[in-house]
């Protein structure tokens, strides 16, 4: 029995073949020409014309006037990693071409989501005449109007869903617009701004090569957000890490420092290591500390990575103590459809992070909310067959905004309705809930025979890489591991570690967040594990690693 209680599912049994080619056709690729491809992105066949997507032209256009005008353009961007790195991108490649350009991000508790009426007022006093939004702004059709009114157009640039009022604005960059052509549909906010730069630079620079110093920020973005790695996502990721490596912006290269990264770059240290810290000034404090450490090139590079190391740390005190104020409520709710809860002492920045690890916790939806005066503010986590803003979607006539997708939602409900809104939700989600899978499966690519957990293997793994949405890390099953020298390792003894001999070799097992797990292991009992093949380099010394997701004891 596994000891997380989900039941495998090896997707490719075709064990005669080769390991690569089972992992390229449990993604779908089995062409030699897709394969090649998928293996090998490259510029020519990858990085699309930025003139293909609708409007293009007339942003260059608009945005070139301005230059030549010397109008002062403003940037409106987003809190999050996705609509910072796109600010900075659009604002690096602005000032190159000449621009008098500003930036503004939002406050995530003072000011909210989106581009709103108080901003344009503010704009209206700085002069500027023209704005050009990041990450946000195709909901903002009033907004659009209101600036108008004031004498300031605007150009969206954006990648969340499409409303079915547009704004009427100068131009509408989003990959996504009805019957749209735009070969990569699954751009993220830094994508958008990054074919923006690159339009922008290829009509008034042509010999700049600042384009390629913009990849690793458009694969901030495109991690962070969860863009899936095909096609040009694919190639923006792949080259961006490669640009990671000896990025030219020195807050970035500082950042890495802070956050212990260093070598070769992933999409772990990314997602896990770099974007986290970008995150903590939006979520607790001022996301323009990031966007500062982001455009950036003097001698204070240090001082604002540090500061943003600094509140990462804040964060993640601040999630610690509050999730357990959380669970203590979630708890209660265990015989419920889903988990609702409010507090207080909940904090708008890190709503979102507690609905995730409480869905994980109880594998089923969970709503946390925040209390703000006569509002609460709710962040939603979904599990698979069970579409949450579908479900916020049904009872809209409690809500007074709402938005977002399948697994991820947000809303606002007055003080007022609360109670009908959770009475409503609840009714929704008993049906929905029931009907969604009560099993939970874990997909495995393919078992691995002991004479293939070898360093080759590693190798033929690391091909497929950048990992992401998309594109998921193999994970294996490999049969009947010896457990050798079992412990807890970690600041708090969280993590589970032993070792194995596996064809010969010696194969470090480290389970992170499975040390409960510790007291029912012995010296020389199997197991069957679930896990990925990796390197482990310390100290200079390159070691096999499983790293596990889950276990079957097997005595």
């Amino acid at each position: 029995m596994s000891v997380l209680g989900k039941k495998w599912c090896v997707k490719n049994k075709e064990s005669e073949l080769p390991l690569l080619e089972r992992l390229l056709r449990n993604r779908g690729l089995t062409e030699v020409g897709e394969v090649t491809r998928f293996l090998n992105p490259n510029r020519e066949k990858d990085f699309h014309d930025p003139f293909l997507m609708d409007d293009m032209t007339k942003a260059v256009e608009r945005i070139t006037k301005a230059i030549e005008q010397k109008e002062r353009i403003m940037i409106f961007g987003d809190y999050d990693v996705d609509g910072i790195t796109g600010s900075a991108i659009l604002f690096r490649a602005l000032r190159t071409l000449g621009a008098q350009v500003s930036c503004r991000l939002p406050h995530r508790i003072e000011d909210g989501y989106g581009l709103r009426n108080k901003f344009i007022e503010e704009f209206k006093e700085l002069g500027v005449g023209l704005i050009i939004t990041v990450d946000n702004g195709i909901s903002c059709a009033d907004q659009v109007d209101f600036a108008l009114s004031h004498g300031i157009e605007t150009i969206i640039s954006d990648h969340h869903t499409v409303p079915e009022r547009l704004p009427n604005a100068v131009a509408i960059l989003h990959p996504k617009l009805p019957k749209a052509s735009y070969p990569c549909t699954e751009l993220t906010g830094a994508g958008v701004a990054l074919k923006l730069a690159q339009a922008l630079l290829s009509a008034l620079a042509p010999e700049s090569e600042l384009i390629n110093d913009l990849f690793d920020l458009a694969a901030m973005g495109t991690i962070a957000d969860m863009g899936e790695l095909r096609g040009e996502n694919r190639l923006i990721v792949k080259e961006g890490l490669q640009r990671m490596q000896h990025t030219r912006w020195p807050g970035l290269s500082r950042l890495k420092k802070y956050a212990g990264v260093s070598g070769v770059v992933n999409t772990e240290d990314i997602g896990f290591m770099i974007c986290p810290r970008i995150n903590a000034a939006g979520r607790i404090a001022d996301p323009m500390h990031a966007f500062r450490l982001l455009i950036h090139d003097g001698q204070q590079s240090d001082r604002l990575a540090y500061n943003l190391d600094q509140l990462n740390q804040q964060r993640q005190t601040l999630m610690q103590q509050l999730f357990i104020l959380a669970d203590v409520q979630a708890a209660t709710q265990t015989a419920l459809p889903a988990t609702v809860i409010w507090d207080k002492e909940f904090h708008g920045g890190i709503i979102g992070l507690i609905a995730a690890r409480l869905c994980d916790k109880y594998q089923k939806p969970a709503i946390v909310m925040e209390q703000r005066k006569d509002i609460l503010i709710g962040s939603c986590r979904s599990v698979a067959g069970v579409n949450i803003v579908e479900a916020l979607a049904a009872v809209k006539h409690t809500l007074t905004a709402f938005g977002g997708h399948s697994a991820a939602a947000g809303f606002e409900v007055s003080k007022k309705n609360l109670n009908d809104f959770v009475a409503a939700l609840s009714k929704v989600l008993r049906k929905t809930v029931r009907k969604a899978p009560t099993e939970f499966i874990l997909d495995i690519d393919c078992e691995l025979s002991h004479a293939e957990v070898a360093d080759k293997t590693v190798e033929a793994i690391k091909t497929l890489q950048p990992f992401g949405v998309g594109n998921s890390a193999p994970l294996f099953l490999c049969r009947n591991i010896t457990i050798i020298d079992p412990s807890t390792v970690g600041k708090e003894k969280k993590h589970l570690k032993f070792k194995s001999t596996i064809n010969g070799l010696e194969v470090d097992v480290i389970g992170f967040k499975f040390g409960e797990f510790y007291k029912e292991l012995r010296q020389g009992m199997t197991m069957d594990v679930v896990g990925q093949l990796e390197h482990n380099i310390w100290r200079g010394r390159k070691r096999l690693q499983l790293k596990l997701t889950d276990f079957a004891l097997r005595n």
